[in-house]
This record gives C-alpha cells, structure tokens and sequence, in this order.
C-alpha cells in the first residue's frame, strides 16, 4: 500500500467545499426564465458533485403567493436545461409567514454523469411566482473532481 496510495483511495482535488449564495426577492420571482448560479464552473477537465443543500427562506413581509403544484425548487447542472441533482417541495416552504429552513441532497439511486465544467444552478421547474419579497439563503456542500485518471 506504500508503494501506490493513489490504488486505495479516490482522488480528489480537495476537501469538501461550501458556498454561501443569497437569492434576492426579485431573482426568485424570475427564477424559472432565470436560473441562478450557486456554484460557478470548475473549468475545463473539472465537475461538480453535489452532496447537499441548506437553504433558509428568511421571512420579509409579505409571503409568495401563486405557487403551483409543480413549482419546485431545483438544484441542476448548467441552466434550466440541465439534469436535476435535487428538489425541494415549494408550498410550505416558500410560502411560509415566518421563516423557514430545507434540506436536501441528491435521492437519485441512478448513477450521476457529472457534467465537465457546469455551474450549479437553482431553478423553478415551472411557471414562476406571483408576489412575495423573501431572500432565500442557501449554503451548498460540494465536491470539485478531476475527470481524468
């Protein structure tokens, strides 16, 4: 085993990283024409593995109302376009009077194709909110990879 470590262990090109991202009001009421970046492109050769995401709804004024069966928060691959990673029920959350708090990580039992240098993006999967003025606070957890052996 002293010969060769890199045999008995999976490389990675650092530790677990978190990025911290606020989403204002106005960028949530476009979020589905507008998806936002929460963790940039890793550059050539380089993908992102999403492990998990806290996300805060912290409570403005007035609650988000229009909310549809549907409407669920996304975090994916590159824009709206891209695969899926995880999602987060809106009503109850979004919608909330008081501030609320998810927790999600990917639940797919399909091996994921990490996608070579794309951001992750939060999405709404359909249609967009109403009204509402809540920024949305997220720390995201997150491994960067070497796509090469």
């Amino acid at each position: 085993r002293a010969a060769d470590p890199a045999a008995y262990a999976p490389h990675y090109d650092g530790p677990l990283k978190t990025k911290i991202v606020e989403i204002s009001s106005a960028a949530l009421l476009a979020l589905n024409a507008t998806p936002q970046t929460l963790v940039a492109a890793p550059g050539a050769g380089k993908a992102l593995v999403l492990l998990g995401a806290e996300l805060w709804l912290d409570y403005g004024s007035a609650a988000y109302a229009g909310i549809a069966a549907g409407e669920d928060l996304a975090i994916k691959y590159s824009d709206g376009n891209g695969a899926t990673l995880a999602t987060v029920e809106t009503t109850g959350f979004l919608d909330a009077t008081a501030d609320a708090f998810r927790y999600v990580y990917p639940t797919t039992t399909a091996a994921i194709a990490p996608v070579a240098n794309a951001p992750l993006v939060l999405h709404l999967l359909t249609g967009e909110i109403a009204t509402g003025n809540s920024p949305l606070k997220l720390r995201v957890l997150y491994r960067e990879l070497t796509l090469t052996w």
